[in-house]
């Protein structure tokens, strides 16, 4: 029974510890601005609101479950901008085949 309670008690300090730890982590996203923020999907608010939690509450899963998913179409804009920027592969160019330039 002592012993119950000695294991629970350590796993509760190492467990405050590690919420310590990860706040202190997560507290430089305060000086980060709105837009890269938004970039990965969170807000000030949900910064702050991940301070006001209990110190038994995860921040990193608070904020993970706060974040907002990707949109769908991110992805293909993406693409079709690397393409933009890469230009047409010049193997299949009329001009590199031309022998007669």
């Amino acid at each position: 029974m002592i012993r119950n309670w000695a294991a629970r008690t350590a796993n509760q300090g190492i467990a405050l510890a590690a919420s310590l730890l990860m706040r202190s982590a997560i507290k430089p996203l305060l000086q980060v601005d709105e837009r890269s923020l938004s970039a990965v999907g969170l807000s000030r608010a949900d910064v702050i609101d991940c301070f006001a939690t209990p110190l038994t509450t995860d921040p990193a899963r608070f904020l993970a479950s706060r974040g907002r998913k990707a949109r769908p179409g991110r992805a293909s804009r993406a693409v079709c901008a690397h393409a933009r920027v890469a230009g047409p592969d010049p193997k299949h160019s009329r001009i590199a085949h031309d022998t007669s330039l």
